[in-house]
């Protein structure tokens, strides 16, 4: 059973679902078109818990020194993948999550493969701490009138950004979307500095036209600055101290106090800001260029 591949089609890509370990411990993998989307535990008593460490730093939204005498009710994560995130959200915080997954197959997938029913059905008794919405994020962004605590994103084509849902346009609304004194998070793929760099410099540059403050994060501290790897970024309005210690109380095993240091050599100088209007030419040049210039 846990030697066989499963192939399904889908309207965004070739799923595979294989099995593999992980720190010793059986994983379920899902791919896309041949690249890692997911990943869950079969063992039952970590099946809610993470496998990718980057995904620990989106609980940065319960950082103590972060919050102060708030709390976070409602989230909304833009890219449920197979749905890791939220299982453990459910599994380990209290509050509300809404999901927006553009591909109905992998929440049906999530469900039958990845221990999703299983997790609503256990934390979720009620059916009202979690709702998905079958849509492009954009869409959803666009279309919402629902005021969130922190919203998430999690969203690639492959390893490239979703330049829809990082344009300044976008972020305009989501920060609309959020409440007053409320956490963006999204995860970026790419380099501090070298070759893969420009994406976190306009991702920042972008970000810091409509909020205050914007942090980055190594998903792992020892990871070289030219090394492309998952970055996590945040933007708040209020300049925060994250505190270490609230992190080792969420996972002792996966935190160490290195990993949650934000980076804060990083030249942004070269950065641009996102439009929608650029959005065809940036791709076509991020496509066919190793250098990043779409504007000459």
């Amino acid at each position: 059973m846990y030697n066989d591949k499963i192939e399904i089609e889908s309207p965004y890509g070739h799923i595979t679902i294989s099995y593999g370990r992980h720190d010793k411990h059986r994983v379920r993998v899902l791919d896309i078109d041949g690249g890692m989307e997911s990943a869950t535990y079969i063992e039952e008593e970590l099946q809610n818990e993470l496998l990718f460490e980057y995904m620990y730093l989106f609980d940065l939204m319960f950082d103590e020194n972060y919050l102060e005498d708030r709390q976070i009710n409602d989230i909304l994560l833009i890219g449920g993948g197979a749905f890791h995130y939220p299982k453990y959200f459910l599994a380990h915080h209290q509050g509300n999550i809404d999901v927006v997954e553009i591909n109905k197959v992998l929440y049906d997938i999530s469900n039958k493969y990845f221990y999703l029913e299983e997790t609503i059905n256990k934390f979720d008794k009620n059916k009202n701490r979690f709702h998905c919405y079958f849509e492009n994020g954009r869409d959803y962004i666009n279309r919402n009138k629902k005021k969130y605590d922190a919203i998430l994103s999690d969203v690639f084509i492959g390893e490239n950004l979703v330049l829809e849902l990082h344009s300044l346009e976008a972020i305009k609304r989501i920060k609309e979307s959020l409440n007053p004194q409320g956490i963006y998070i999204t995860n970026i793929i790419g380099s501090l500095s070298g070759k893969y760099s420009q994406n976190i410099k306009n991702v920042v540059k972008t970000l810091k036209q409509c909020f205050k403050y914007i942090y980055v994060f190594k998903a792992q501290e020892k990871n070289e600055h030219q090394k492309r790897q998952n970055l996590i970024v945040v933007a708040v309005d209020q300049e925060v101290h994250f505190n270490i210690v609230s992190y080792h109380n969420i996972n002792q095993k996966r935190y160490h106090q290195g990993m949650i240091n934000h980076v804060d050599d990083i030249d942004y100088t070269n950065g641009h800001i996102l439009r929608d209007k650029n959005l065809l030419k940036l791709l076509f040049y991020l496509k066919k260029y190793d250098k990043f210039n779409p504007w000459e």
